[in-house]
């Protein structure tokens, strides 16, 4: 039995990151079909056909849906439209993956774990640091550690987008993925920078998580480097980890104890591979939700397993500067600004 795969936005994100790992899955499983993709832009979608090996191109996603009939849909489109879309595949039945953040705020995010909720449809949220090898092997090393403290630099070059929050998530995100809890209280300080924009800012954010740990992020779009870092300090233990930007390309991370280095690991080596695709954790996120798919289970990594990412991006949307949390709060909570 084949397995078609389709795709909904053949943008940047489809095309730089998401495009060559949908060729290698369909490569390293000979059932799985490329089976159409959809752009808007009908030359953006028969590039994006050609480029990787999808069988056709469409400009309408519900006539390609009605006419292919996938086994799976991913939707890498921008946030503004992902709940509505996303609700509307989840009702016709399709498996969904959805590119971060599944929408602008947790309204439209509850619409979609509530349409999840109404029906049966599979479906993962696309963060993929979750799913990037260094991470992967940070997570695991902090099994069982006790977590103090939480450190996390990101920083663009030019990155003068009026809504930099939805990249900002990643650091928020995976500072929650690190250190297993949810929030219980996030401070949020803004360097307005009008000079280069309406709505840029520099973001300092500091968070108590549920388990006792805190956190530090330096979340900064114009500076001179793309880099982004994470330290978590935990009893006797250090961990460094450099991700696959700019200067520290491709990555490395380093563990130390008790003043001693336990592990100095380069991402490439880990994962036997260079391609950034890879190392960035997309191809791992893909595969993993089509293999969820094929096998009928649901993943792990949810609409709801991001809910509180996505309630504190809305913070930075709206400005707000302190947000006391209920952790693991979930669909129908209110804001209590």
């Amino acid at each position: 039995m084949t397995f078609k795969i389709a795709v909904i936005g053949c943008g940047w994100v489809s095309t730089a990151c998401h495009g060559p790992a949908y060729k290698e899955y369909a490569q390293s499983h000979p059932d799985v079909i490329l089976a159409a993709c959809c752009d808007v832009d009908p030359q953006q979608a028969e590039y994006f056909r050609t480029q990787f090996g999808f069988q056709h191109a469409y400009t309408n996603y519900a006539e390609m849906l009605e006419q292919e009939r996938p086994q799976a849909v991913a939707l890498n489109v921008p946030p503004q439209l992902i709940s509505t879309m996303g609700c509307d595949i989840l009702r016709r039945g399709y498996p969904l993956l959805c590119e971060k953040p599944p929408g602008l705020s947790l309204d439209e995010l509850d619409h979609l774990i509530d349409t999840v909720r109404s029906g049966s449809a599979i479906h993962q949220v696309a963060f993929n640091r979750r799913f990037m090898p260094l991470i992967a092997a940070l997570k695991e090393m902090l099994t069982g550690q006790t977590i103090f403290h939480v450190e996390v630099q990101l920083t663009r070059v030019q990155r003068t987008d009026a809504n930099f929050a939805t990249t900002a998530i990643h650091a928020i995100d995976t500072a929650r993925f690190l250190a297993d809890s949810d929030y219980t209280q996030v401070n949020i300080t803004y360097q307005e920078l009008p000079v280069f924009g309406p709505g840029v800012a520099n973001y300092l954010v500091n968070c108590r998580f549920d388990n006792g740990a805190t956190a530090h992020l330096t979340i900064s779009p114009v500076t001179g480097v793309n880099i982004e870092r994470y330290t978590v300090y935990a009893l006797d233990h250090t961990f460094l980890l450099h991700a696959n930007n700019g200067p520290d390309a491709p990555g490395r991370l380093w563990h130390y104890q008790k003043g001693q280095l336990v592990s100095d690991i380069d991402a490439s080596q880990l994962a036997g591979r260079r391609e950034d695709y890879f190392l960035n954790g997309f191809f791992q996120e893909d595969a993993a939700f089509f293999d969820a798919v094929r096998a009928g289970r649901q993943p792990l990594h949810d609409f709801q397993s991001c809910r509180q990412s996505i309630e504190v991006m809305q913070c930075i949307i709206e400005r707000i500067t302190r947000y006391p949390f209920t952790p693991a709060s979930q669909p129908g909570d209110q804001m209590n600004r």
